[in-house]
């Protein structure tokens, strides 16, 4: 694993495991239907470290607003390069927006924290133009996948940023590219995807499976 320096100085946003599993159902992968109270929980219990200190430690779990970006039937798609910090996850496609939430000022009550880190990071990632504005930020649940070295020491929390146009460009274009795909051809990148996209999309965009399959 190599991430670099400056990363792994941040403070970042956790939860320690044994404390989770006793606020929501344990599953090795897959998606946890999840709440607000859920979420006011966790952060309730949660707590921040160095970065360096959580990264090979499953005994807490780093919480990632993980923000799938749709306009009406067509979803934003992002492909890390080899710019990206995580190396584990190159050249994956994904559709999650978002990563690591940091301390500001004050830690804001509830599950507007983590809105609020969700839209910083957003906006870290992406521009809207031309009146592209978001529309609605819906939470489905949480994703979890303990069967991969990655995924041990995270939490998704899945989101989806519903924007009123497709006028987004990525601002990183060193860690990524990007480009819209219909629903239905979802299903077509499938293989390439990294572990927490096919969860979302075989939990929450089930019907692009279920349409390529008909």
């Amino acid at each position: 694993m190599c991430i670099n320096r400056t990363a792994l100085e941040e403070s970042v946003f956790a939860i320690p495991t044994d404390i989770l599993w006793k606020l929501i159902p344990y599953k090795e992968k897959g998606l946890i239907k999840g709440t607000a109270d859920v979420l006011n929980r966790i952060v309730q219990n949660g707590l921040f470290r160095k970065r360096y200190e959580l990264e090979e430690d499953p005994s807490f779990k780093q919480i990632i607003p993980y923000a799938i970006i749709s306009n009406k039937d067509s979803y934003y798609v992002f492909r890390r390069i080899t710019g990206q910090t995580e190396k584990r996850l190159h050249n994956k496609l994904h559709l999650g927006a978002g990563g690591h939430m940091n301390p500001g000022s004050s830690k804001e009550p509830g599950d507007q924290y983590l809105i609020n880190e969700l839209k910083r990071e957003f906006f870290e990632e992406v521009n809207l133009l031309n009146g592209c504005l978001i529309e609605d930020i819906d939470f489905f649940g949480l994703i979890n996948d303990d069967s991969i070295s990655v995924g041990r020491v995270h939490l998704g929390l899945l989101y989806n940023i519903h924007l009123s146009n497709k006028d987004v460009v990525i601002k990183e274009t060193d860690k990524m590219s990007a480009d819209w795909i219909d629903k239905k051809d979802l299903v077509d990148y499938y293989e390439e995807m990294e572990t927490w996209t096919k969860i979302a999309i075989d939990y929450y965009i089930s019907e692009a499976i279920h349409l390529h399959k008909s």
